[in-house]
């Protein structure tokens, strides 16, 4: 064991990683992403499934598919969120206000960071347009003469 690993502890623990077949991923990956579009995060829906969201992060970044799902998945969660955040305003009392607009505020910060197209607060403006641009090219040796000539009259004395 190196210094490092004793100095910050990253020995990894002698449990073995278990070996899972495509049907079993596949079916841990399903569930994370209906429990994604129903508000819930990926750590409490792999905890009935005894996997770490580490684990399934691997698996989705592996496979593109997956991750487009999961793209998907996270645009839905978005939108979860963003439905509970108008309900617990429509809920919030008195007594609840403090905490309720953290809560608000908090569900609103998630819902820009998964979906800042749908949610985030910078509008984005497309042109669907032809725009032409036309540009004129000018050779650098007449200009330097142009420039030339107009500072020699200058310090001819011409005008003083």
């Amino acid at each position: 064991m190196s210094t490092t690993e004793i100095r910050y502890g990253l020995r990894r623990s002698a449990k073995p990683a278990r070996d899972w077949t495509e049907e079993e991923r596949d079916a841990v990956v399903e569930a994370v992403f209906d429990g994604m579009s129903e508000g819930k995060t990926l750590s409490d829906t792999v905890a009935d499934y005894n996997v770490t969201a580490g684990t399934v992060r691997r698996w989705i970044t592996r496979d593109e598919g997956l991750f487009w799902e999961y793209m998907a998945a996270r645009m839905l969660m978005a939108q979860s969120l963003a439905e509970e955040a108008l309900q617990v305003a429509r809920e919030t009392s008195n007594q609840t206000v403090s905490s309720d607009k953290l809560r608000i505020d908090t569900l609103q910060w998630a819902a820009t960071k998964m979906n800042p197209r749908e949610f985030g607060d910078k509008q984005l403006v497309q042109n669907e347009g032809t725009q032409t641009i036309e540009i004129k090219v000018v050779e650098e040796e007449p200009i330097k003469q142009i420039g030339v000539a107009a500072v020699k009259s200058l310090t001819s004395g011409s005008g003083r």
